[in-house]
């Protein structure tokens, strides 16, 4: 059974970019476009990953996490959080202090490959 990522972000592109390539992975991947249809898909589902852009249309990253660790403690601790725009010092210690992991936009295929596999406890190979 392969386990499940939801990729939330209102880019298509960017969207379909950590599908194709966490398919290739083996990992099943649903997608949000917004924050609100992201809480939806985790009212109606399990997933072992989230991966959240900090910049949605109707609300931050952040508030998103909040309201996901309200709902999902262990999902909310198992969350990356992805943006193009150089962050602050205020939202990068908060990325830390909820155990959850960045990665910057423009993606890199093996970064985020090595993100996903080290927030899921999983071997990482140093070739990845």
């Amino acid at each position: 059974m392969s386990r499940t990522v939801l990729v939330v972000d209102d880019e298509v592109s960017i969207v379909e970019f950590l599908r194709d390539l966490l398919r290739m992975e083996g990992f099943e991947v649903h997608a949000a476009f917004d924050a609100e249809q992201a809480l939806d898909r985790i009212r109606e589902h399990i997933y072992d990953l989230a991966i959240i852009d900090f910049n949605l249309p109707d609300m931050d990253g952040v508030m998103l996490h909040r309201r996901i660790r309200q709902m999902d403690f262990e999902l909310a601790s198992r969350t990356l959080f992805a943006s193009g725009l150089v962050q602050s010092e205020a939202n990068l210690g908060y990325y830390a202090s909820q155990a959850a992991g960045f990665i910057a936009k423009p993606f890199d295929m093996e970064r985020v490959v090595r993100a996903v596999h080290e927030i899921l406890g999983d071997p990482v190979e140093d070739d990845v």
